[in-house]
């Protein structure tokens, strides 16, 4: 079963579990708090910082834009991008100007 590590109040882990979500892709959440700078946490990502996807094979994804990305390249079900270039930079401009404002 894939992994996320993440913090429960976290934009950034907010919109991959909203990701997951709308591919109807489940993951087990393991939460850390942003300011515990676990050895586990650490292990998984030397920045210390979550979110971190681990896929069943052991895949390891950091950071949101990169696994929200990956997610949706990987499993093209329920596309949350649309087929024009156009409306492809219209999502990530939004998704740019949320992971500032939020």
């Amino acid at each position: 079963m894939r992994e996320l590590h993440m913090f429960l109040l976290s934009p950034f882990c907010r919109k991959v579990r909203l990701t997951l979500g709308e591919k109807a892709l489940q993951a087990d959440l393991i939460e850390h708090a942003p300011w515990d700078r676990t050895p586990a946490l650490l292990k998984l990502n030397p920045a210390c910082e979550v979110p971190v996807l681990i896929e069943s094979n052991g895949r390891r994804i950091i950071e949101s834009n990169a696994i929200c990305e990956y997610l949706e390249e990987t499993y093209p079900d329920h596309a949350l991008l649309p087929d024009a270039a156009g409306g492809r930079a219209e999502v990530r401009r939004l998704v740019g100007w949320f992971d500032v404002k939020f």
